[in-house]
């Protein structure tokens, strides 16, 4: 029970219903008060026209020539008081001497009250509030006029004590309604406060401001960047993370991104898409990794939430999965490869070709023997390795030629070079690749070549593929922009462009020796002496 009167549902219904009951409080003192101002304002008025017409009756102006004027006055008076319902009707003349009043006794006596001034001097007639020997009354008072003298006063009143009762009748009936007001009000109050419950999914003040703090806390810890949109596309909610990355220079505030169309920060593509799963893009100065999903409430769509964490934060688990990846593609295509040898050495063993079995197998020896050790004395860069390797596995599987040209002695990287090259290296003969992969030709060759300069190394890739269209030549670097179909498309060249560019390389489109494309990778010489990666053949 007492958990209960700690609820929001009970303090809701108590401060409602506390409310309801005070605004009803003051409503039955307005009434009240408003009731008597206009019932004694009625009453005086009525008085007062009472009064008015009494004084200028023949019968009382004539009862005043009279030796006994209240014989002719009294009865008359009296007669008029009872029809109307008056508490008194007092004529007196000019010294204030009663000629009539209820109590026959106080005939001939002096009018209590002290407000005869008025008519007597000013000729007024008028109404006054005022305490007489009935007790307190409003009275109407009104001259008596002969020959433009005034030669006596009638009073009329009502007392208040009777007005009271005529206001507790009215309140009575009012009080019956506002308890109904009331009761109505208690409901209302109950059914808004169970409502504002579920609104807040059952939960007290104090665990909602528990978990507002708890997901504050979450926003600016995560080092993932997270922004969530309403279904207008605007940004409702952006951590601390992403904001870092989205506006590293802080150009605008945080909270100046609030009600940012999300379409200025990633592709229309991007947006349209309900769920996005790991998908790699540049974003400012970034590479990024991003998950979308929608928001949904009640099986309704309220927005979306985009979460994601730059590139470099987990390039090194990217880079040992890489390279497992490569040499798991390489084992599977040497495997492949064997394979499809042994057959062949198999097929000339049963056919007694044992001279040309010999031969075969001391060529393929001879080839892989050579292949092996000019990779092996020129790439010492594991991850460079790896990528080649994987290329030209990948490339024989697909019946596809990776030949390696001009490959320099020694390579010095940095860390942060290596890496660049790595993604602009892979992007480009994966692309060559994918390019010849569904096209027929005789012989399907991909040629990559390392020029040696004072400044820089330039590496040249180029294929006899089907090359690039002309409408999409001038913008093959810009994000967004591919020949194939897909919103994770047209992101590998402008993540490549973008990571050369901040070791102060580029790659470039030219024109080659063979037909299909050719990229250019301008690669710097030099870098952080504590961080550097040697590639070298006389090692």
């Amino acid at each position: 029970m007492r958990n209960w009167l700690q609820s929001l549902t009970a303090k809701m219904i108590f401060l409602i219903s506390g409310l309801i009951l005070f605004i009803c409080g003051i409503f039955i003192y307005l009434l009240q008060e408003h009731i008597r101002d206009t019932t004694e304002e009625q009453m005086g008025m009525e008085a007062l026209h009472i009064a008015k017409t009494i004084a200028s009756m023949e019968e009382i102006m004539a009862a005043f020539d009279k030796e006994n004027p209240s014989e002719t006055i009294q009865p008359l008076a009296e007669a008029i008081r009872t029809d109307i319902d008056a508490a008194f009707i007092v004529v007196g003349n000019a010294e204030g001497i009663r000629y009539s009043h209820p109590i026959a006794n106080k005939i001939g006596s002096t009018m209590v009250g002290g407000d005869n001034d008025a008519v007597f001097i000013d000729k007024q007639a008028y109404v006054s509030k005022t305490i007489g020997s009935l007790g307190e009354s409003i009275r109407g008072k009104a001259p008596i006029i002969q020959n433009n003298q005034v030669i006596g006063v009638v009073s009329v009143g009502f007392l208040t004590d009777n007005i009271s009762i005529t206001i507790d009748n009215y309140m009575d009936q009012w009080i019956k309604y506002i308890i109904i007001i009331f009761l109505v009000g208690i409901f209302g109050a109950i059914t808004i406060s169970v409502y504002i419950r579920r609104l807040l999914f059952n939960m007290e003040p104090n665990q909602i401001a528990k978990l507002y703090q708890q997901n504050k806390v979450i926003l600016e810890t995560t080092e993932e960047g997270i922004i969530a949109v309403d279904p207008w596309h605007q940004i409702t909610t952006i951590n601390k993370s992403a904001y870092e990355i989205l506006d590293s220079t802080h150009h605008k505030s945080l909270p100046e991104w609030m009600g940012t169309k999300i379409e200025h920060i990633f592709t229309p593509k991007i947006v349209e898409e309900e769920v996005i799963h790991n998908l790699e893009l540049p974003l400012d100065q970034h590479i990024i990794i991003l998950n979308k999903a929608p928001l949904v409430d009640k099986k309704r769509k309220i927005g979306s939430l985009y979460t994601f964490r730059k590139k470099v934060d987990i390039q090194k688990i990217i880079d040992e999965l890489k390279q497992i990846k490569q040499y798991a593609n390489v084992q599977r295509a040497y495997t492949h490869e064997f394979a499809n040898k042994l057959h062949i050495i198999l097929g000339l063993l049963v056919h007694k070709h044992y001279n040309e079995a010999i031969e075969f197998i001391k060529e393929e020896q001879n080839i892989q023997l050579k292949n092996q050790a000019f990779l092996n004395s020129n790439i010492t860069s594991p991850l460079l390795l790896a990528l080649i390797q994987g290329k030209m596995a990948e490339a024989t599987e697909l019946g596809i030629k990776l030949e390696l040209q001009d490959i320099p002695s020694t390579i010095q990287l940095s860390k942060q070079q290596e890496n660049a090259l790595l993604t602009a290296l892979g992007n480009v003969l994966q692309n060559a690749i994918e390019a010849l992969k569904n096209v027929t030709l005789p012989e399907k060759c991909i040629q990559l070549s390392i020029n040696d300069y004072k400044n820089h190394y330039l590496f040249e890739i180029q294929d006899n593929g089907p090359g690039i269209d002309n409408d999409i030549y001038a913008q093959i670097f810009i994000k967004g922009a591919s020949t194939k179909k897909g919103m994770d498309r047209g992101h590998g060249l402008a993540i490549s462009k973008q990571a050369l560019q901040e070791i102060d390389g580029d790659i470039v489109l030219d024109t080659g020796d063979l037909p299909g494309a050719c990229f250019l990778i301008f690669m710097p010489k030099g870098g952080n002496e504590h961080d550097i990666v040697t590639t070298c053949m006389d090692c």
